[in-house]
């Protein structure tokens, strides 16, 4: 009896001590499972160290414990530094681009995808490794001013558009370059110090050409205002000769109108005088009659004393023998 209840208290130890384990195990389970996944990322899972095909958007979620492990991938947009780049230009110059930027973002209907075929560190393969690549690439064709001053600007245009072609072609699109900023490279002290005095020289040839800009400009609008003023003058003597000239009509008018007024004015005065003749010519008509001439004529016989006469040829003859015949 003793052997049955020391076994007895065995097997009550032995499932008491499974239960605690259970329990534990069971707490550490769901301990193992519970996990979140935080904004701007997506979780993805490996279980058994490979890569299942879902993925878990922000926010708390299980996962099976002790077997799977999550990873956390960024899908906001994410700006990263590359560091000393060194190129080597065609004309064999050594440059290097300090703190290039890349801002870019990652499609989460393609992370698992890019994971499989890159790994975690996908962005390092088809974003920062290949513009190093081809920045490379775009040194080695070009000599050091092209890179360094004539071509600078097309750089980025360059780089960029043949990363994001790779991307497509190797990535199927899953990231995006959305800016990249590439600084003027750091060139040798030698050939700086010569880029430097060329831009000294540069800034007097563009201050030269600027004051003879501005010299051309005020002659230009020294001989507009010249045009102007002369334009002005020319109006205002032309005002003025259109004044005279209406002055000069204006008196003409006026010495016709004076001339019309003395000539009307001296026409009537000779008509009235040729009136007053004709009057007078019409009353000594009516008046001179032959018979108040020959009373006139006796009138004056009457009152001369003295008579000279010189024939019947001479004037008074005749003219007392016209009276005496007509008396007869």
């Amino acid at each position: 009896m003793g052997e049955g209840i020391k076994t007895n208290c065995i097997g009550c130890i032995a499932c008491s001590i499974l239960t605690v384990a259970v329990v534990i195990i069971s707490v550490a389970a769901i301990i193992d499972g519970y996990h979140e996944v935080v904004e701007g990322h997506v979780g993805v899972y490996f279980r058994f160290g490979a890569l299942q095909e879902g993925i878990t958007e922000p926010g708390v979620h299980m996962r099976q414990a002790f077997v799977t492990r999550t990873r956390h991938v960024l899908i906001r947009p994410e700006e990263e530094r590359i560091q000393n780049l060194e190129a080597i230009t065609k004309d064999g110059i050594e440059i290097t681009f300090q703190g290039i930027g890349v801002l870019s973002r990652t499609r989460k209907d393609k992370v698992v995808g890019l994971i499989k075929k890159f790994g975690m560190d996908f962005k390092k393969v088809l974003i920062y490794d290949r513009i190093r690549e081809d920045l490379r690439i775009f040194c080695a064709k070009q000599t050091i001013d092209q890179v360094y001053n004539e071509q600078f600007l097309e750089i980025v245009e360059a780089v960029k558009k043949d990363v994001e072609e790779q991307i497509i072609r190797l990535g199927d699109g899953g990231v995006e370059i959305l800016n990249l900023v590439i600084p003027k490279p750091d060139i040798p002290q030698d050939i700086a110090l010569n880029y430097k005095q060329v831009k000294v020289q540069w800034t007097e040839q563009l201050v030269a050409k600027q004051q003879k800009i501005t010299e051309e400009i005020k002659k230009e609008t020294e001989l507009l205002k010249a045009v102007a003023d002369a334009r002005r003058q020319k109006q205002v003597l032309e005002i003025k000769i259109q004044e005279r000239i209406l002055e000069t009509e204006g008196q003409r008018h006026i010495s016709e109108i004076n001339n019309q007024i003395v000539r009307d004015k001296q026409n009537n005065l000779a008509d009235i005088a040729k009136y007053a003749k004709d009057k007078e010519a019409a009353g000594n008509t009516a008046l001179f009659t032959p018979e108040y001439v020959k009373l006139q004529v006796a009138q004056s016989l009457t009152n001369n004393t003295k008579f000279f006469f010189s024939g019947q040829d001479s004037v008074l003859g005749g003219l007392l023998t016209k009276i005496l015949a007509s008396k007869k």
